[in-house]
Parts: structure tokens; sequence; C-alpha cells
């Protein structure tokens, strides 16, 4: 028998075990029922921000709003004006051996705001001025009843500075005590040469352009997309519209608001770089530049595609609307103003700088956010941003069942005038030969991730008697799914669908112990009563040689794509 069978594993239901079919496998899980990133209802939610002069604009119904997909009406089935309510957001602290992924504090929406400080697309100068507005913002203009977390992006990822917190000095203390780094793609820039480092080597189909370069550009959108995956799975247990606020000089890319994907790059020929020369023409006036889709980044950044949908389809799930601001401040590319001036940059390099711009209104538009630029006054960006999720509503309705994989537009309009409204132009659904790798990515995202994903609240409790194994040491665990879990579907036979998976690491990162299994069942109407009331509870057990261990818990529901996860310390002794 091989190890994996010869483990105990039961899924219990209070005191009732309730008998499991499907195999379990170490390496590789079965493939279950393609899941998309919409509800079982296939309810999509918009959180729309109605504004105007004078602030939020309270008191709309649901006949006063229009919404649009792909440009045909579709009928509001879920409606709901929110007000944010005042309060701490915490993570619950369980008793000694417990270990949960779960917030107490959110028993209503709050307003929550996540500082995302990128260094890894931001100039190192720029980063300085970045800190500096956000430590002055915190220090005089947030509302200290409002919970806000604080993540920093670099080369290495994600890493949380600080959780949710009222308590604005251990933010500013916290931003203190951050350093900042030199972006890869600067030191790339530095290594190559100016010749293949200029944007110029960027047209004329790619001519001269630097493989290490292209490389290094393609590795940094990568880690910074992962890390909104991050983002939005960990945060997407806390209830309510969350802001995320991305400090950043972001990344150029091209995206067709019309079908979502990304835009075929077109070339800016020779002759025109060659005519612009010093880019004013003989009133002094700048030309028009070029966008981000007349610029050649990277032939292979249209294979990133769908970690874009991807990206966006968990922001959007989550809730998690995007705020880039950018962290150069205001900038001009001619001399007499007093901001910050680039010199030297000819109309090709100017159209680059705009083209992260551009990123940044995208991002902004597909997840409703809003985006800043072009000003130096980034704590008011801040403060704007922080303020849209006190108040807003929550517009829902219901997927057609025969919905196309691909990008769905949407547009929402109010009937009242004078008013602005803010909600996010669209939506992916996944296509049937996306579901798989889909599948994979979200996994291995999970058991690789700094941060607990919340969207399946679990909690995680150690055994207190180890069984000895040999040279190894069996020590027992129990997953507790409770009731708001929401796995199964009665709807369907009372189906459930998990992927259950647990990895223990030493301290140096290696892996000690890999365990994967797949559950699959119908739950007869008695234990739908039971999980109702109790919960569900999944037990096994670690198989490691005496030591020090994280062991990373992953519980997947195929039914929804939603995912739990959960960290817990784990000393084996002699």
């Amino acid at each position: 028998m091989t190890r994996l069978l010869q483990r105990c594993t039961m899924l219990c239901v209070a005191v009732l075990v309730i008998t499991i079919s499907g195999k379990a496998s170490d390496k590789e899980v079965p493939q279950t029922q393609p899941p998309t990133f919409v509800s079982r209802t296939e309810l999509v939610q918009v959180p729309v921000v109605v504004t105007n002069g004078s602030g939020h604009v309270a008191g709309l119904t649901k006949d006063d709003f229009i919404l649009q997909e792909n440009g045909k009406d579709r009928p509001i089935a879920t409606f709901e004006e929110v007000k944010t309510a005042p309060g701490s957001v915490r993570r619950t602290q369980g008793a000694f051996g417990e270990y949960s992924n779960t917030y107490s504090g959110t028993t209503g929406p709050k307003s929550l705001t996540i500082f995302a400080l990128d260094l890894i697309n931001t100039p190192f100068y720029d980063q300085t001025y970045a800190r500096q507005q956000l430590i002055k913002f915190l220090a005089t203009r947030l509302n200290a009843n409002e919970p806000t977390a604080l993540i920093l992006i670099n080369r290495s990822g994600i890493r949380v500075l600080h959780d949710f917190t009222t308590d604005t000095s251990v933010l500013i203390a916290a931003l203190q005590r951050t350093l900042g780094e030199v972006p890869a793609i600067q030191l790339a820039a530095q290594d190559v040469g100016p010749e293949q480092s200029s944007i110029e080597a960027f047209v004329n189909n790619g001519a001269g352009v630097d493989p290490y370069l292209e490389m290094v550009q393609r590795e940094a959108i990568m880690v910074t997309l992962e890390s909104f995956q991050h983002v939005a799975e960990s945060f997407a247990g806390v209830p309510g519209r969350k802001s995320l606020i991305w400090a950043t000089a972001a990344f150029p890319f091209g995206l067709d608001p019309k079908s979502g994907t990304i835009i075929s790059p077109t070339f800016v020929s020779q002759g025109a770089i060659q005519s612009a020369g010093t880019g004013m023409d003989r009133s002094g006036g700048l030309p028009e530049l070029p966008t981000s889709n007349q610029i050649r980044s990277s032939e292979d950044l249209r294979s990133l595609e769908p970690l874009y949908q991807r990206t966006f389809q968990m922001l959007s799930s989550s809730n998690i609307s995007v705020y880039p601001v950018d962290a150069r401040g205001l900038i001009v590319f001619f001399p007499g103003a007093d901001v910050s001036q680039i010199r030297g940059w000819n109309t090709v390099n100017r159209a680059l700088f705009e083209a992260s711009r551009e990123t940044m209104v995208q991002f902004a538009d597909v997840t409703g956010g809003r985006a800043f630029y072009n000003r130096n006054d980034l704590e008011g960006a801040f403060a704007k941003a922080a303020s849209d999720s006190t108040q807003y509503y929550m517009l829902g309705y219901y997927l057609d069942k025969n919905a196309k994989p691909g990008w769905h537009r949407l547009h929402v309009k109010v009937k009242t005038k004078g008013v602005d409204v803010q909600a996010r132009n669209g939506f992916f659904v996944t296509s049937g030969d996306r579901v798989k790798e889909d599948k994979k990515m979200d996994i291995r995202m999970a058991l690789a991730s700094p941060l607990d994903y919340t969207a399946v609240p679990m909690t995680v409790l150690w055994n207190s008697k180890p069984q000895a194994d040999g040279a190894k040491k069996k020590i027992g665990y129990r997953i507790i799914l409770p009731p708001e879990a929401d796995v199964v579907d009665d709807r369907d036979n009372n189906h459930v669908s998990l992927e259950v998976f647990s990895v223990a690491r030493t301290p140096t990162g290696t892996d000690a112990d890999q365990f994967g299994q797949h559950l699959e069942t119908n739950l007869k109407p008695g234990d739908l009563d039971r999980i109702r009331k109790d919960g569900l509870t999944y037990s096994n057990a670690v198989e490691v040689p005496p030591g020090d261990y994280t062991v990373r818990f992953v519980v997947r529901d195929n039914l929804t794509g939603r995912i739990g996860s959960v960290s817990a310390p784990l000393r084996v002794s002699p």
C-alpha cells in the first residue's frame, strides 16, 4: 500500500462519519466539474459608487439604475444601499493550537482600505516620495474608524506589513521601517546599456531588444499580477467593497475594452520617431503621443493573457476596486514648470511613460476604481480612494446560463442628472479549456502564498499526542469548515466536492511532507441538517521527523472555485 492509502482519512459532521467517494493522490487530484468565477446561483454583483459635487448620493432605489451587459439591459435581481459602520476588523484568535483564516468584527460591511506600496514597478527615488506622501496621509487624514491594511510588492512577491487596523501609528511605524529597492527592470536597463534599453528598441519589430531586459519586464508583470491575486484571495472573506490603493509607476500594456484581450501591438515607424525631434511643434505644443497599443514591449506579453484574466476575475469576485496612484507625481517633458522633469526623453520614451498611466486607467476601469496621476498631492488621491467604500450601492443580476466565455462588458447608468457613476466596466467568464489550468494555478498559488486565503472559512487544530511511525511521527489534525463555509449545493442532491491539501515545510523552505485528496459525495438530508448546524470536519495527519515546520493547509470548493488556506506552525519533539 502507498503511504497515501495507509493514512486514516474521514469527513465528519459532528460525530457522524460520512463516506466519501473518490480516490486520493499525493501528486495529481482528479478533475471535477468546471467551476466559474461566479457563485452557484450565477449572481453577478456590481458595487456602484454614486457621487456629486457634495459627496456620496444617498437614497436611490433600484428603479434609478440601468444595468447593461454587452449593450443590453439586464433586470436587477438584487439591490442594496450599503453604508458602512465604523469598527475594527481583525483576525480571529482561537484557543492555543487553533489556527483560523477568519476575521472577527465583520458582522456588517466596513469601509476597508488596502494600501499597496509597489517597489517592483516604481523607480527608486519615486518610492521615497510615495512613502512620504502615504505617511503624511496616515498621520493627518485617515479616519481612525476605518480599518486599513498595508502590503508591499517587491521582487520576492507580496509581503503584509500590517493587517487591518484602525491604529494609524502602527501603520506609520511599519512604513518608516520599510526600505526602498532598486527595481530589477532599472538594474537590467543599466546592465544592457542605453542602446539596448531604450524604448526605441521596442519599435520596428523589436529590433535591438535585449532578451534579458524583456525577461525582467515580463517577470515584473507576472509578480505584480500574482500579488494582486494573493490580495484578492486573502481578503475575499471580508464582506463589503474594498479599496486597493496601488502606489506605483505601473507597466505598459494594452487591453481591448470590447474583447478584454491584450491588444496585438502595432509599431511606430522609425520615420515618426525621427520627425518627432524634440517632441514640440513650432507653437511650443506637444504632439499627440502614441498609445500603449503602438508600443511593442514584448510579443510574449500576450501569453500572459490568462494571468490577466484570472487576476481581474479574482479582484471582481472579492469586490476589490483598484485605485492606482502614480507615485511619480506631476511630471512634464519640457523645462520651465515647477514640477519634476524627465530630461532627454524623446516622443517614444514619453509614449511608454504615458502607456504605464494608461495601464493604471485600465486597471481602475475593469475593477471599478479610479486612477490618479499627474498630480503632486498624492495624499489627496489616497483620501478620495479611501472614502469611496464608505457608501455605495450593490447591484446584482443573474448571468445567462448560456453566457459565452470571455469578456462581458458592463455599463451602469443612473437616471438622476448631475451625478458621477463609478462601477467596473466588465468581467470574464472562464472558457472550458481554461478551467483545468485555472484550477491548478489557483491551488499552486494558495500553497505558495504568504497570505491566508479567506473565501472558504476554516480552522485547523492539532491533536495533542503524536504517534511514532519509524523515523517519522504522525501528527493528527482536524480542519473545521463552519456552516457559513457553504460548501454544499442543495440544488444538486446535496453535492459536496472538495480538494484538500497539506504541505509541511522546514524553516529553509524544503517540503518535508505533502498530501492531497479529492473528496466527492452527495449528503443525505439528515447529514445536511447537521452540517448547517455544526459545520464539517476533515481529519488526517502529517508525517514528519522531529523538527520545526510550517504546515500549509488548503481547501478548495470545486463547486464555486473558492479557496481557503491556513498556515500553522508545528514543532515535533524527538
